[in-house]
């Protein structure tokens, strides 16, 4: 649960660092430096713990790797397009549907249980996300679409990883993730001609973010779900919203309104009722911790 959590205070520093890395380069530009970095770091960490090895196993699940990897990529490049459209904080909102389609799929594919609590959560965490940002505007609606595919892919890359971390290490999970997500985007970028050579100061800011979104943030939730099922990791991030507006207070001295309030307040319970519905399933998942903390 502790994992879950700070993997939503990581990527909540990616939604700011975005939106302003994003004023001078282009969606797919981030998105090929910000993977192609924290491959670099899982790679980095890999070696200076001497497991280079699990790189090359024969029997590692490429299958799902390849799948991550390619969902990533369009995942990701929606969810920058929706930042350059529309508030960061009402992107971070919108995109807590991957929780709800990530607790789906985790039971229609993994035969995870569910109870009517989580399902009371599931509908009052959605009720709160759409109190919090609930505007008019057709650039608005065109941000939340791109959010809402974006979300659906983020379930995918949920249950792929849940499926990976099985017999992988984590940090194996994201290299690959990283990796693929990265030159899959390079190559449409520069089929598109919309890559884009970063200046020094944009360069540093993204390698900042790719640290604490691409890696530690990953880091930290695929060794959550090593542990714990799906439901209560994706319910735990939804706390994520929450660092995304301190994040945004201090780099660009906004402040939440009242309904963003009332909103979290929504998502907050909901998270509860999740919570307490995890509690009553009886027979616990058997679970492979591949990743100390």
């Amino acid at each position: 649960m502790l994992l879950s959590l700070a993997s939503a205070a990581c990527m909540g520093v990616t939604y700011v660092a975005s939106k302003d890395v994003l004023r001078t380069v282009n969606p797919e530009t981030f998105v090929v430096f910000w993977f192609a970095m924290g491959a670099l770091y899982s790679l980095l960490l890999l070696a200076k713990q001497g497991r280079r090895q699990e790189l090359f196993q024969r029997d590692n699940p490429w299958k799902q790797l390849m799948g991550l990897g390619l969902a990533s990529a369009v995942a990701i490049v929606l969810f920058f397009y929706a930042i350059q459209l529309i508030d960061p904080a009402v992107v971070s909102f919108y995109t807590r549907a991957d929780n709800v389609f990530a607790v789906l799929m985790g039971v229609a594919f993994l035969r995870e249980r569910f109870n009517s609590f989580e399902g009371v959560g599931v509908a009052i965490a959605l009720l709160g996300s759409l109190v919090t940002t609930y505007r008019g505007g057709q650039m608005l609606m065109i941000g939340l679409g791109l959010c809402l595919i974006s979300s659906v892919l983020e379930g995918v890359t949920v249950v792929l990883v849940k499926l990976a971390v099985r017999k992988v290490s984590p940090l194996v999970v994201i290299f690959y993730r990283s990796l693929l997500a990265s030159v899959l985007a390079l190559v449409y970028g520069s089929l598109t001609g919309r890559m884009q050579l970063p200046s020094a100061k944009v360069l540093l800011i993204i390698m900042g973010a790719s640290l604490a979104g691409s890696f530690m943030a990953n880091v930290t939730f695929y060794a959550a779900l090593a542990r714990i099922d799906v439901t209560r990791a994706t319910a735990i991030k939804t706390m994520q919203p929450f660092f995304v507006l301190l994040a945004a207070y201090l780099a660009f001295t906004t402040l939440p309104t009242s309904q963003q309030l009332f909103g979290g307040a929504i998502i907050v319970l909901g998270i509860l009722f999740l919570l307490h519905g995890r509690k009553l399933v009886r027979k616990p998942e058997n679970v492979t911790m591949v990743l100390e903390p």
